[in-house]
């Protein structure tokens, strides 16, 4: 398994992953109108191509030698502190190293660029990310509702020190 920097060839794998995931994590924590939007490949491929087309956006992929792009990681670097919008890994991968080594390189990418610090959101429900998080450090400092659905909420957790995840 290696991380390296997404590029426009990764796009439609991306996408693809994050229907994936979504439809497998999501469906039981979210009506099916909120999710309907989430399930859509080509909507949500040209969503990370805007997104990943945007100054300050961290896009990385996680490759398999034989399967390629298993998982991602995409995180804005712009606001008050970087903010990862999305860790997906193909289910059959978790458990695997592809989501640490896509925080670690996340990490090393934050501190080279000067930023100390990161933060996410975890739907309320996805136990597993939640402690996932933890185990790499994270504190939960609040619930929230989402801004893009309406009766959503989320975890937020913090790195106040995202050095911790390049170990």
């Amino acid at each position: 398994m290696r991380v390296r920097a997404a590029t426009p060839r990764d796009v439609e794998r991306i996408a693809a992953i994050k229907v994936r995931n979504w439809a497998d994590t999501y469906s039981p924590l979210l009506d099916a109108e909120t999710l309907r939007p989430f399930l859509d490949e080509s909507a949500q491929r040209q969503s990370v191509m805007e997104k990943a087309a945007l100054p300050g956006t961290l896009l990385l992929v996680a490759e398999d030698e034989h399967r390629g792009v298993v998982g991602f990681a995409m995180t804005y670097l712009t606001g008050p502190e970087p903010w990862m919008e999305s860790l997906q890994v193909l289910h059959e991968y978790r458990g695997h190293g592809a989501g640490t080594q896509l925080m670690r390189a996340t990490a090393a990418g934050l501190l080279s660029r000067g930023h100390q610090a990161m933060q996410l959101g975890v739907i309320v429900g996805n136990t597993a990310a939640a402690r996932f998080y933890e185990r790499l450090g994270a504190e939960l400092v609040k619930v929230e509702p989402v801004t893009w659905a309406a009766g959503v909420s989320h975890m937020v957790y913090r790195w106040p020190d995202v050095v911790v995840l390049t170990g």
